[in-house]
């Protein structure tokens, strides 16, 4: 039985990180280490990690500066010992066959990377619609499209790694979305990628990280530069998912300026300039975006004065 690596990264995650690690440490497949980040964390869950070491000798704890989620799972990447790499979030939780499951089809099919699905919890509600209906396998080529067009989706959490599809590449250090910006490397890196169309990862969405991502300003461009990278990546690969790769860039664009102008974002800036140079150059395109979109675009051409009135309202909403 060859050796599952995950790795967490920690951070002011008390209130949850029980039941993170408990999912992991309960899963049916024995043999793995679980690789506990502590990001630098103010509160106690340094200590909670260490907890975990003294009772299970397969938790390795590494405490270090906190240096953001990107960081944190480069580090994990760095220390980890095992053939397959999977990663789980302090304040989100797994199936206990997720892991089994996901080697058994792995090894079954000669894959590099197996994807599942994820449940979204808010409150007491729990939401979930599998990407696909039936188990899939791609080849690189199918894989590598159906990230960048957006129907396998960039979580780089719902899914196990053989540690050969990793190799050299890590996470952007400092950026915010950063599985927009890796989860496409990796699987570039594949020859074949499985999808299993169960909802095996727990997203748990935390009061406020709606408002904290859609209208902060970093967040939201930090977001437009990794989909401004994968459209680069495709057209230098000749990639026939070019074209939605293009409109997840836009709609990406349109959705960060939204945030620049509920935030009063100088339009001096070099965010500010490289979003709105990237809007410019695609007016006369057909992009085919959706509705809300559509009209956010036909505002920046016509009347800039009525994305800002939705900005500001959509602000206020999302407060609510």
């Amino acid at each position: 039985m060859k050796k599952l690596s995950v790795i967490m990264p920690v951070y002011k995650a008390e209130e949850y990180i029980y039941k993170a690690v408990d999912s992991i440490l309960n899963q049916t497949y024995a043999n793995l280490e679980v690789i506990l980040v502590d990001d630098g964390s103010p509160d106690n869950c340094g200590k909670i990690c260490d907890e975990y070491a003294e009772k299970d000798s397969r938790v390795k704890v590494i405490h270090k500066k906190n240096g953001g989620q990107a960081d944190a799972r480069n580090f994990g990447i760095e220390a980890a010992s095992g053939e397959f790499i999977g990663f789980v979030d302090s304040d989100d939780y797994i199936e206990p066959y997720m892991y089994q499951e996901m080697i058994d089809y792995m090894q079954q099919n000669s894959l590099d990377i197996v994807c599942g699905d994820t449940k979204q919890i808010k409150g007491k509600k729990i939401k979930f619609k599998p990407r696909h209906k039936e188990n899939l396998i791609w080849n690189k080529n199918e894989a590598i499209c159906e990230n960048l067009s957006g129907s396998l989706d960039n979580a780089v959490t719902n899914k196990i790694y053989k540690r050969k599809v990793i190799g050299d590449i890590r996470f952007p250090k400092g950026r915010v979305y950063e599985d927009v910006a890796t989860i496409y490397k990796f699987i570039y890196n594949a020859d074949r990628v499985g999808y299993l169309a169960k909802g095996y990862y727990y997203y748990i969405k935390r009061k406020g990280s709606t408002i904290s991502t859609s209208f902060n300003s970093k967040s939201r461009y930090d977001c437009f530069v990794g989909y401004i990278e994968r459209l680069d990546f495709a057209e230098k690969h000749k990639l026939p998912c070019i074209e939605a790769c293009r409109k997840q860039a836009l709609e990406t664009a349109l959705a960060t300026l939204t945030a620049f102008y509920a935030n009063n974002e100088s339009k001096d800036s070099d965010r500010y300039k490289n979003v709105n140079n990237f809007i410019e150059m695609q007016l006369n395109k057909n992009n085919h975006l959706r509705k809300k979109h559509e009209f956010l675009l036909w505002s920046f051409k016509n009347c800039k004065v009525l994305h800002k009135i939705y900005a500001n309202l959509s602000s206020i909403l999302k407060r609510i």
